[in-house]
């Protein structure tokens, strides 16, 4: 008996369609290839499925046909299904055939194969918010002898750690991978100045999400962007700079930040990264609301959002982007409108990284603020200050403290 066989008759037995089997983490459609022979699976996949079926791991292991060492049409097939299934958005897909091929190419000792499958596995369940899954495959990455890592591939895996480590809120923990990930590159020849980069855009946002401004502002501004002397499109220089006007905004310096921003808005283009684009406009619009503005051109980043996350975009994005809306609709106090929006949101909290959680705890304390129930309010504000204390942002947690002891008095 093949495992596929295996594995149909075990589920009918037990009485669980695919996707009860795949309990979110492997999706039906990946099941339904390894119940039809076109898969095989990996050692994760078989303990997920033992413990999904109450069967022993090595009885369920027995039926696993391994692909011979030197099956190089095997790897070829595995990596192009992977890719497939990311071209057509589907992360959880991805994320089970870029586990199939990444053990292949580990078999086979293919270095760089392993090495892309794996990061495709990982940014995969990034985006589907399966963030320990994702943690546990760059920390393998890290320490893995099959790929002596260089400086860059080092940083990228510390960078990716970081944004993970943020997203769950240990912040002091997302400092210090981005600070080592900076590190190992900062004496990279000048052509490889884009991983400088990259790392340094998530250095400056781990400080900034903790609550150090000033020394994001010592990073940020050493990056050296002079607005006036740009004159080519250029993704990299628009990320530095709506990584540095992101900073000014939150220093209270909007001028500054609107500068950056602009520049930054001048240089994507939708035709050249779509996400990035969407990306970029949302985040903006977040902070020139957060700055208490609602003017036309916020609200032209706002449409530009969910233009971009309507073709691409991910849940929890578009989570983000109806947060965004609610300050909006706060701000020209449209409370229904605003009322509704953070109703959606709070209804999906599972799908929220710790910025965006604390965000929404902020905005439904204004909302109620707006209301005139001021218990609600310090309710929400306390929240969010409990959050961010205990992620370590302290001086983040104090001014959300003065805000709740004004509200009381």
């Amino acid at each position: 008996m093949r495992f596929g066989e295996m594995l149909r008759q075990a589920r009918g037995a037990k009485g669980l369609t695919q996707a009860e089997l795949g309990a979110e983490v492997y999706s039906p459609s990946f099941i339904s290839l390894l119940e039809q022979g076109q898969r095989q699976p990996t050692p994760d996949m078989v303990r997920h499925f033992a413990a999904q079926l109450g069967m022993d791991v090595q009885t369920l292991g027995w039926w696993v046909e391994s692909p011979a060492a030197d099956d190089q049409p095997a790897l070829a097939t595995a990596m192009f299904a992977a890719n497939y299934a990311r071209d057509l958005q589907d992360d959880s897909l991805a994320a089970s055939e870029a586990e199939h091929a990444a053990v292949i190419a580990h078999e086979q000792q293919n270095a760089p194969a392993w090495w892309d499958m794996s990061m495709l596995q990982a940014q995969s369940l990034i985006s589907r918010r399966r963030l320990e899954e994702a943690e546990a495959v760059l920390r393998r990455m890290h320490s893995s002898p099959l790929l002596a890592p260089t400086p860059e591939m080092s940083s990228i895996v510390l960078g990716r750690l970081s944004i993970i480590a943020r997203s769950l809120g240990r912040l002091d923990e997302a400092v210090a991978l981005a600070q080592e990930a900076v590190q190992i590159v900062e004496h990279l020849a000048d052509h490889d100045a884009s991983v400088r980069f990259q790392a340094t855009f998530i250095l400056i946002a781990a400080l900034s999400v903790k609550g150090d401004l000033d020394d994001a502002w010592d990073v940020a501004t050493g990056l050296d962007l002079i607005p006036d002397s740009v004159t080519v499109p250029s993704l990299l220089i628009a990320r530095g700079a709506w990584a540095v006007g992101n900073i000014a905004f939150r220093r209270g310096d909007i001028e500054k930040g609107r500068e950056y921003h602009a520049l930054a808005a001048r240089l994507l283009l939708p035709q050249a990264d779509l996400a990035a684009w969407a990306q970029f406009h949302r985040s903006s619009a977040t902070l020139h609301l957060q700055a208490g503005l609602a003017d036309a051109s916020v609200r032209r980043s706002l449409d530009f959002a969910e233009l971009g996350f309507t073709v691409i975009g991910t849940e929890a994005q578009r989570l983000e982007l109806a947060l965004a809306l609610a300050r909006y609709a706060l701000l020209v106090a449209d409370l229904d409108t605003a009322g509704r929006f953070l109703g959606t949101v709070s209804g999906q909290r599972e799908l929220l990284d710790f910025e965006t959680l604390t965000d929404l705890e902020e905005c439904l304390g204004l909302y109620y603020t707006a209301l005139g129930s001021g218990r609600q309010a310090s309710r929400h504000l306390g929240e969010a200050a409990r959050l961010y204390a205990e992620a370590g942002a302290d001086e983040k947690a104090r001014e959300l403290t003065d805000q709740i002891r004004a509200l009381d008095a």
